[in-house]
């Protein structure tokens, strides 16, 4: 029994989300409009939207109705009530994103708020046939005419128009490309806010230039989006979701388990393993579903290899790859197995400010004091003379940033760790 407990190792689990992109900006978010079926906005403005004549069909992400489809006339499109969150006329800042996917079929209008000009709106247009460019217009003056913002038809791209301070600029696929200085045209207000035309008072119903395509993930901020948060929003659907991963051990075989939510295009994972929580090397691959809606779940048992067999600690992260190579890693798990008895207590955990690092049994003298973040990343480090007996270490950590970590104490084989969550 007592060999038994010894062999056995704590599972330590993490929820956590796949690095692939960062997560889209809420500072700001006043409109958001997914589209995944309905036509509800989740940002922090009021608004109504309806859809005329639209549809909802596969997204960017390959998911089913998680995108709007356009007919290509002026019947079909999605209007949205004017009440004045979405009109941007002073000296407002602002910022419109959305992903779209174009036939190619006539000059059309994604998304505006204008009325004879005088108000913006992202347009698509042609002056040589096949060659199509992106506009963005505010105040009766674009950024985009050049050839320098061709895109490719028939495929989905990512637009983002910002006015910030008088400058109005246009991104493609998180790219800068082009920005002038506004218009000076006063707009005229009240109008509703439509996506899938342009729009001109002198036109009943003022509606032109009808949109052929789709439209997906639209966002409003009521402030200039920084390039980064910018090409944040252009990278694209996570491939995969994690929801756990977890690893326990008992004997010299590690067990791992994980759990995804969703899954894009994904070829396979792999395990990797490590001795210092820093130094990563492959211990084994899983394929991968491919595409999946489903949560799906996965296991991979790791016999440990005679060199590692007396190993205390071991560390465990997932290599998310897709089918076009690129790839994304998990956060860290940490497994350990206390062969000699040390104690290692952590108190508070959760903390907030001061750590209560406990030592016990089995370290004696200096002695190396370590936290990791959830990403294996070194961020405190700490040399104390312990004495026999039980030793407290207070460790402030005020300054790290809310999340999980991991304490090690000691060196290779005669360290020790524990995870603890630090709280704001």
């Amino acid at each position: 029994m007592m060999d038994m407990k010894k062999t056995l190792l704590t599972a330590l689990t993490s929820f956590l989300i796949v690095y692939g992109m960062a997560q889209p900006p809420t500072n700001g978010l006043i409109g958001y409009w997914s589209l995944n079926g309905a036509y509800t906005n989740s940002g922090s403005a009021a608004a109504t939207a309806s859809g005329v004549n639209t549809s909802f069909t596969t997204g960017y992400n390959n998911a089913p109705n998680t995108a709007v489809q356009f007919q290509g006339n002026l019947n079909s499109y999605i209007d949205f009530i004017d009440n004045g969150n979405f009109d941007f006329s002073g000296a407002n800042n602002f910022t419109v994103g959305l992903n779209f996917y174009f036939n190619g079929n006539t000059t059309s209008g994604l998304v505006d708020n204008c009325l004879n000009y005088g108000g913006w709106g992202i347009w698509l247009w042609s002056t040589v046939a096949g060659t199509w460019n992106l506009q963005f217009n505010y105040r009766n003056n674009s950024v985009g005419s050049a050839a320098a913002t061709n895109f490719t038809t028939g495929v989905w791209h990512h637009v983002t128009a910002v006015r910030n301070s008088g400058t109005i600029s246009l991104y493609i696929d998180g790219v800068f490309r082009l920005s002038a200085t506004e218009g000076t045209q006063t707009p005229s207000y009240p109008i509703n806010m439509q996506a899938g035309a342009m729009c001109y008072g002198s036109f009943s119903p003022p509606r032109y230039n009808p949109f052929g395509g789709k439209i997906d993930e639209l966002r409003i901020y009521n402030r200039a989006l920084s390039a980064a948060e910018i090409a944040g929003l252009a990278a694209g659907p996570l491939p995969v979701k994690l929801t756990s991963f977890t690893a326990s051990m008992r004997d010299n075989a590690v067990s791992l388990r994980w759990q995804t939510q969703y899954e894009q295009n994904s070829s396979h994972y792999m395990v990797e393993r490590s001795t210092d929580g820093v130094n990563f090397s492959d211990a084994g691959r899983v394929a991968a579903a491919g595409n999946s809606n489903n949560p799906l779940s996965y296991s991979f048992n790791d016999l440990l290899p005679a060199s590692l067999q007396s190993q205390k600690t071991i560390f465990y992260r997932l290599r998310s790859v897709d089918i076009d190579g690129k790839f994304s890693l998990s956060q860290v798990v940490a497994l350990n197995r206390d062969t000699r008895g040390v104690q290692l207590v952590l108190s508070p955990n959760p903390a907030k400010d001061i750590l209560q690092v406990q030592i016990g049994n089995g370290l004696t003298g200096e002695t190396p004091v370590y936290i990791y973040d959830g990403s294996g990343r070194q961020v405190y480090n700490r040399i104390v003379n312990l004495q026999p007996g039980v030793n407290s270490i207070p460790v402030n950590v005020s300054m790290l940033a809310p999340g999980t970590y991991f304490v090690r104490v000691g060196h290779g084989r005669d360290g020790c760790s524990k995870q603890f969550l630090k709280t704001d």
